[in-house]
């Protein structure tokens, strides 16, 4: 086992990782803090494909995550149930046209019948962004009858993993009872994590658990992609300890390349940094760009800006 270093890494995929998530959290800054009319960057990957902000906080997903299940007055069993049903269809559309959910008395008939009302109508149930699985070991020929089967089975015993979750003594051991949830694999299990340890400000800035996103990551499918493109092949290292480096680095990396990385600040203007999660998203979306600068890869939703200027080069 390596000790994690700086040597450890191919250094010009060092460089363009910390290139990428600079010129991305910029888009987001031009976009929407200086207000800049498009085109917010030269970069045409960039401006052409759509990425997910440095800040996954920041992304309206997240953001409906915060405000419109954590954020409710409901009880805090009953936001971690809807938290994990979002998360695994991953459209707040659906969500909304379904309702809040109960999970004592959850309506199976209920939620397929809206949940086909909107595919009837030409509307996505599901997510774009990542596959969501058919759950097809629920019996059915179709996706929706099968997520609201597997459902009513996790609301029969969620009282239970709600006790266990609630009384978790780490982020880990959370993560773990995520885990051990019917049709919760390592990716929606870090998913759903990340979103309740999220400060909200109608619980005076508290999260649903007591626990930080600094405290514990587990590196999803794309993000180990974008490390091993990273990583000096012959280094034996755990991603996790990959992505803690990063973080733990940020600052001195964005100095190293003169990078003037433009934080998130909060109420005090004092620098937010990138969390583990922030950085174990980036990664993902890093394995991506990569991908489509080699014209080996391409990304599953495009961003048009309205504007059209003249081809640039990427940020290698």
């Amino acid at each position: 086992m390596y000790a994690l270093s700086r040597e450890c890494f191919v250094i010009d995929k060092l460089d363009l990782f910390w290139r990428f998530v600079n010129e991305r959290q910029l888009v987001w800054h031009r976009r929407f803090v200086e207000k800049r009319d498009p085109p917010w960057t030269d970069d045409l990957i960039l401006r052409h494909n759509r990425f997910t902000n440095v800040y996954r906080e920041l992304d309206p997903g997240t953001r409906y995550a915060m405000e419109g299940i954590l954020g409710t007055d409901n009880t805090a069993k009953s936001k971690a149930f809807n938290i994990m049903f979002y998360r695994l269809i991953g459209a707040k559309e659906t969500h909304r046209a379904v309702g809040f959910l109960n999970p004592d008395s959850f309506d199976s008939a209920a939620v397929i019948s809206k949940m086909k009302s909107l595919r009837s109508a030409g509307k996505h149930v599901f997510t774009g962004a990542y596959l969501v699985s058919p759950y097809s070991n629920e019996g059915a020929n179709d996706k929706i009858i099968n997520v609201a089967s597997l459902f009513k089975r996790i609301s029969s015993g969620f009282s239970g993993a709600w006790n266990r979750l609630s009384s978790a003594g780490s982020a880990e051991e959370a993560y773990s009872v995520i885990r051990g949830i019917d049709g919760f694999g390592d990716f929606l299990s870090y998913q759903v994590l990340v979103d309740l340890l999220y400060p909200i400000k109608s619980m005076e800035g508290k999260s649903l658990l007591p626990f930080s996103n600094d405290d514990f990551v587990v590196p999803g499918p794309g993000a180990r992609r974008g490390i091993s493109m990273m990583l000096d092949g012959e280094a034996e290292i755990n991603g996790a300890e990959v992505v803690r480096w990063l973080r733990g680095n940020q600052k001195q990396e964005f100095q190293r390349l003169c990078l003037k990385f433009p934080y998130l600040k909060d109420g005090s203007g004092k620098e937010i940094l990138l969390t583990l999660a922030n950085v174990q998203n980036c990664l993902c979306e890093f394995h991506k760009y990569v991908k489509i600068s080699e014209g080996t890869g391409r990304a599953r939703r495009r961003f048009i800006e309205p504007l059209h200027l003249p081809q640039s080069a990427s940020l290698r």
